[in-house]
């Protein structure tokens, strides 16, 4: 028997190919990063940068990975968001229109004049294709593809379901607002409730952050003077040891970088409740971490 649950591109993102272009672009940019990376950590640099080192191009790997992804996915969610705002609105219009008589074809042609944000598009795309013909029910399931949204998708199959065994459509349009209205609710306070331990998250990322900083300003650059005033010196039978400054800064942000990865990916998660979000948050943490070690150290 096969338990383990297989990752499907289509079901995640519906109908949109654009998602295939950004996997197949930051796959292609990441790769490239990572070989002038490997290549310059065996001495082979194709690059000859004196402030990157081989460890900043296996960062811009990292970034050309997850930033295009985190962002595009970020962009396709507030849409979504947008939609599932104004939805319910657009629901109780249709009950209201179909409690005076109206059919449910002129109570969504009718609510396609009014201004719902983004979802107005889509209603008007509804009422295109009902207009050629199409089954209100196959309009409804489309609609819900391409919002590729569960609770759309399920409202879709509902109102469906409703509209074959008929009766009183309005009161169902009205208990699918009621349902959305609450998701709703429900999602704030998670979000409300798990965006503090995301605080929690990114305030620790910047104490480390600043506690690397200031240990590397003051221990690591007396040590530094004092290498410097006893270089090539002796103490009895012991000599002191060179310390690099610069392995000293890749293994300051090795760490940095660990923790800026998992910190962002844990944080966005927490917060949004989706892995797209904390890709987001992981690429803002690396950025910052990339430029305050390229400034302060």
């Amino acid at each position: 028997m096969k338990f383990v649950k297989e990752y499907n591109i289509n079901k995640k993102y519906g109908k949109d190919k654009t998602i295939v272009v950004i996997i197949g672009v930051s796959v292609l940019l990441a790769s490239v990063f990572f070989i002038f990376g490997l290549l310059a950590f065996i001495g082979y640099p194709l690059i000859g940068v004196g402030f990157l080192q081989p460890i900043d191009f296996l960062v811009f790997g990292v970034l050309a990975c997850i930033g295009p992804l985190g962002f595009y996915n970020a962009m396709k969610q507030k849409q979504k968001r947008e939609i599932m705002d104004k939805l319910p609105d657009f629901l109780r219009d249709i009950a209201n229109s179909s409690a005076s008589g109206m059919t449910i074809f002129d109570s969504i042609r009718s609510a396609s004049e009014g201004d719902y944000g983004r979802l107005t598009d889509e209603l008007k795309m509804m009422v295109a294709q009902v207009s050629w013909g199409i089954p209100i029910n196959v309009a409804l399931t489309n609609f819900g593809e391409r919002v590729n949204n569960n609770e759309v998708k399920r409202l879709a199959i509902t109102i469906n379901k409703a509209l074959e065994i008929g009766g009183n459509t309005a009161s169902v349009f009205n208990a699918a607002a009621k349902e959305l209205d609450q998701i709703k609710r429900v999602e704030q306070q998670r979000r409300t409730e798990m965006s503090l331990y995301s605080i929690v998250i990114f305030v620790s990322f910047f104490v480390f952050l600043a506690v690397i900083v200031i240990i590397n300003g003051t221990i690591f650059q007396a040590i530094y003077d004092l290498q410097g005033q006893m270089a090539g010196k002796s103490i009895g039978n012991l000599r002191i040891a060179e310390i690099s400054p610069t392995e000293v800064q890749t293994m300051f942000f090795t760490f940095v970088f660990v923790q800026s990865l998992g910190g962002g990916l844990l944080g966005g998660f927490m917060m949004e409740g989706r892995i797209s979000a904390g890709i987001r948050q992981a690429f803002i943490l690396v950025l910052i971490s990339f430029f305050t070690f390229k400034i302060l150290f």
